[in-house]
C-alpha cells in the first residue's frame, strides 16, 4: 500500500503560485518510488521466504543438496539487491527533492546484502560433496570431517552473525543443554568419533540428542568453534574440533553440552570426508540424526539472514518517508511545504 500525504503553506512560495507541474512530477516520482519499494519487499519475500532451511534436506540426500540450498539463498539475495539498485535509480532521478539521505541508506543496505551474498556463496562452496549426508562407516571407526571446510563454515557463520548484529538483529544464544558423556561405545558420542565400531544403541541415542538440541544454541556453538588439522578428539573440544579431530577412543569423546554434540554432527554431515560410526541396523537412525542436525543449522541461518535483510529494508522505508518537496530542486527544505510518501507492506 502507498499513502501520500501532502501539506502546503506560504513558506517561501505565495499561495496560488506553487509550481504545480513540478509538484505533480515530484508526486509521480514518489508513487514510483513507493511501488519500487513494495516490489523490493515482494521479491525478497518470494525469493528468500521460499527457502525453508528447517526442511532443506532429506536423509537420502547428498551433501551437495546443502550447497544447492545456499545457492538458492544467494540467488534470492541477488534478486533483492537488483531491485534495490533499481530503486536507487528511481530515487536519484526524482526532481525537486533532496534524496541524499535515502540514497545513503539504500547504498548501505545494498552493501549488507552484497556481503551476505558473498558469505552464503562461500558456504555453498564447501558443502558440495556427493556423499550422503549421514554417511556411516558401518561397523568401523568414524572418520574426521575436512578441517578446511569446517573452518570455512565456522568463519562464514560468524561473519553472518556479526553482520546481523551490526544491522540491529538480536541473536538468541539458546539453551546448550547438559554434557553428553562418552562412557561406553553404546553412548551417543561413539557415533561421532569412536575409533572402532560404535556399539548397539548408540545410533538411536544420538538421534535423541539431536532431536532435543536447541538450534540457536547450535549456531552459537558453531560460531565460537575451533578446528583440528591433526590431533585426537577430547571431552573439552568445541563442536568444530569434535567434527574434525581424529578418533582416538572406542567410546569417542564426550561433548561439553548437547548443543556442542548436535552442532558437531551438523558440521560433519555437511562437509566432505566425514563419516559416522554405526552398527548396520542403526544406519537409518544415524542418517536421521545427521539430517535433523543439518536442517536445524540451515533453518536458523535462514532466519538470521532474513531478519538482517528485513532490518535494512525497514531502514530504507523510514528514510523514504523523509523525502521532501522543494521548489528549488532540493535545497533548503522547510517544514512549511513538505510531501511525504509512506510505504507499507502487507
Amino acid at each position: 500500500m502507498i499513502v501520500i500525504v501532502m501539506g502546503c503553506s506560504s513558506g517561501g512560495v505565495s499561495e496560488g503560485k506553487v509550481n504545480l507541474e513540478a509538484k505533480n512530477s515530484f508526486l509521480e516520482s514518489l508513487v514510483k518510488i513507493g511501488e519500487g519499494f513494495y516490489e523490493v519487499f515482494g521479491v525478497f519475500g518470494s525469493a528468500i521466504g521460499d527457502v525453508l532451511g528447517f526442511h532443506a534436506v532429506k536423509s537420502t540426500d547428498n551433501r551437495s543438496e546443502v550447497g544447492k540450498h545456499f545457492e538458492k539463498m544467494e540467488k534470492g539475495l541477488k534478486s533483492t539487491k537488483d531491485k534495490l539498485d533499481g530503486l536507487i535509480k528511481d530515487i536519484t532521478s526524482t526532481s525537486h527533492a533532496d534524496t541524499k539521505v535515502v540514497e545513503a541508506v539504500i547504498k548501505s543496505s545494498s552493501e549488507v546484502v552484497t556481503e551476505l551474498m558473498t558469505l552464503v556463496a562461500n558456504l555453498a562452496g564447501v558443502t558440495k560433496a556427493n556423499t550422503i549426508i549421514g554417511d556411516t562407516a558401518t561397523a568401523a571407526a568414524a572418520v574426521a570431517a575436512d578441517s578446511n571446510d569446517v573452518k570455512a563454515i565456522v568463519e562464514n557463520v560468524k561473519k553472518i552473525i556479526e553482520l546481523a548484529n551490526k544491522s540491529g538483529v538480536q541473536i538468541e544464544k539458546g539453551s546448550e543443554g547438559t554434557a553428553v558423556a562418552a562412557g561406553a561405545n553404546t553412548n551417543a558420542p561413539a557415533v561421532l568419533n569412536a575409533n572402532a565400531a560404535a556399539g548397539a544403541g548408540a545410533g538411536p541415542k544420538l538421534a535423541d540428542e539431536v532431536a532435543k538440541a536447541d538450534p540457536w544454541a547450535m549456531i552459537d556453538k558453531i560460531k565460537i568453534s575451533k578446528t583440528k588439522t591433526a590431533g585426537n578428539a577430547s571431552d573439552n573440544d568445541s563442536a568444530g574440533e569434535l567434527a574434525t579431530a581424529n578418533a582416538a577412543d572406542a567410546n569417542g569423546a564426550g561433548a561439553k553440552s548437547n548443543a556442542d554434540l548436535a552442532a558437531a554432527v551438523a558440521l560433519k554431515a555437511m562437509t566432505k570426508t566425514g563419516k559416522f560410526s554405526a552398527v548396520a541396523n542403526e544406519a537409518g537412525a544415524v542418517k536421521a540424526a545427521a539430517t535433523s542436525a543439518v536442517n536445524k543449522v540451515l533453518g536458523v541461518l535462514d532466519v538470521i539472514i532474513r531478519k538482517t535483510v528485513e532490518s535494512n529494508l525497514d531502514k530504507i522505508r523510514e528514510a523514504v518517508k523523509g523525502i521532501k518537496y522543494s521548489e528549488t530542486s532540493g535545497v533548503n527544505f522547510t517544514k512549511s511545504d513538505t510531501t511525504q510518501a509512506t510505504t507499507t507492506t502487507k
